[in-house]
């Protein structure tokens, strides 16, 4: 009999260290998500829609910060004729297409 009772002694530490465990797992996992910032969740995306106005505008640092600015884009990338680029998609990312003489021939983003 003494043999029984350890073994449901030991059974019965193990559920109850079990449920602690799962008990703090579920506990962290609300006050994580309760504590993240809203707009860290949802980055702005590019709208290159806004911004196609400047198409035949001489290309500027003013120029290049307001477009952003308008678009929502976090991050810019001028090309120029031949340059290479990579063909990632980054939807938080205005792309200025300029011609030889610094001329905003197209707007996109991605």
């Amino acid at each position: 009999m003494p043999r029984s009772a350890s073994a449901i002694t030991v059974a019965l530490a193990l559920l109850a260290l079990g449920g602690i465990l799962a008990a703090c797992s579920a506990s962290r996992e609300p006050q994580a998500t309760a504590a993240a910032d809203p707009a860290d969740a949802a980055p702005s995306q590019c709208d290159a829609g806004k911004v196609q106005r400047w198409i035949g505008e001489d290309l500027s640092g003013y120029v290049e910060r307001q477009a952003a600015a308008e678009s929502g884009a976090q991050e810019t990338r001028v090309l120029k004729p031949g340059d290479a680029a990579t063909m990632d998609f980054n939807p938080r990312r205005l792309n200025i297409h300029v011609d030889p003489g610094g001329v905003i021939i197209k707007l996109a983003c991605g």
